[in-house]
C-alpha cells in the first residue's frame, strides 16, 4: 500500500495501517476495509503479527484467521508468516524497513515478510524460504521473491556499530561509505537479494521496487523522513 486513500488524520494521513500507533480503532479498520474491499479479501481473516524485529517464520493455517484483526489479544511475536491456504490474507507492516513477499507456485506456498536491519542482517529472508522448502517443498531456485519500497541505500545511514554486524555478516559489498562526510550507508536492497541468492533462489526471479520511502515521504510512511509518529503501510497478500 502507499500512505494515500484512508481516514486517518494528522501525521498518520491517511492510509494507516498499523496498530498501537495512536490512530482511532475506528480510522484503522476503515482503512483496511477500503483496501481489502480493492483487493477482495475478507479483512475479518487477516492475519497480523506482533513485529519484534526478529528472524522468526511462523506457518499460519485457518485456525489463525482473523488473529491480529479480529483477534488482536492473539498477536504471534513474529516477523514472517509463511501459508497454503488460500483466501487467508498474511500482512506485515512497514515505514522504511524492507516488506518481501515469496511465492512458489507448483506447491502453491506464500510468504511475507518484514526484514529490519536486524532481520537482514539475520537473514530472515533466507529463514521464510527455508520454511516454504521444509513445510511445503517449495523448491528455492523456483520461488519468486519481491523486494517492496522501503528506506534506499541513499538515507539508510548507520553507525559503525551496526556497519560493522553487516560486515561481520559477509555484506561488506552492501555497505557504502561517503568518503566525502564519513558516514556508512546500507543498501538493504542488496543485502535482502544477497540473502535471497544464498538462499538459492535465481536472480531472475528477485524484483526489487527500487523505490525510497524517505525519497517519496509525501506517498509512502517513513519513520526516518517523516519522524516516530508516522504511520504505516502493509505488504498484504493472499492466496487464491
Amino acid at each position: 500500500t502507499t500512505r494515500e486513500g484512508g481516514v486517518s488524520l494528522g501525521s498518520l494521513a491517511s492510509l494507516n495501517l498499523g496498530l498501537g500507533r495512536g490512530d482511532k480503532p475506528d480510522n484503522v479498520l476503515e482503512n483496511y476495509r477500503r483496501i481489502c474491499t480493492v483487493l477482495g479479501i475478507d479483512q475479518q481473516r487477516c492475519i497480523m503479527a506482533k513485529q519484534i524485529h526478529s528472524t522468526t517464520v511462523q506457518v499460519v493455517t485457518e485456525k489463525d484467521a482473523g488473529k491480529g484483526i479480529h483477534y488482536p489479544q492473539q498477536r504471534m511475536e513474529v516477523d514472517g508468516l509463511v501459508t497454503n491456504k488460500p483466501n487467508l490474507p498474511l500482512v506485515v507492516f512497514y515505514a522504511d524497513c524492507v516488506p518481501i513477499l515469496l511465492y512458489h507456485e507448483k506447491t502453491h506456498c506464500l510468504a511475507a515478510v518484514h526484514a529490519g536491519w536486524r532481520g537482514t542482517v539475520g537473514a530472515i529472508a533466507a529463514e521464510a524460504v527455508r520454511v516454504m522448502h521444509q513445510t511445503f517443498g517449495a523448491v528455492p531456485q523456483e520461488i519468486l521473491a519481491a523486494i517492496g519500497p522501503s528506506i534506499g541505500p541513499c538515507h539508510f545511514e548507520v553507525g559503525e556499530e551496526v556497519s560493522r554486524q553487516f560486515q561481520n555478516k559477509g555484506f561488506s559489498g552492501q555497505i557504502l561509505h561517503a568518503a566525502t562526510s564519513g558516514k556508512w550507508y546500507v543498501d538493504l536492497w542488496e543485502s535482502n537479494r544477497k540473502v535471497l541468492l544464498d538462499a538459492g533462489l535465481l536472480t531472475e526471479n528477485i524484483a526489487c521496487a527500487e523505490v525510497c520511502t524517505v525519497c517519496h515521504k509525501e506517498r509512502y510512511f517513513s519513520h526516518r523522513g517523516l519522524g516516530a509518529d508516522t504511520g504505516r503501510m502493509a505488504l498484504i497478500a493472499a492466496l487464491c
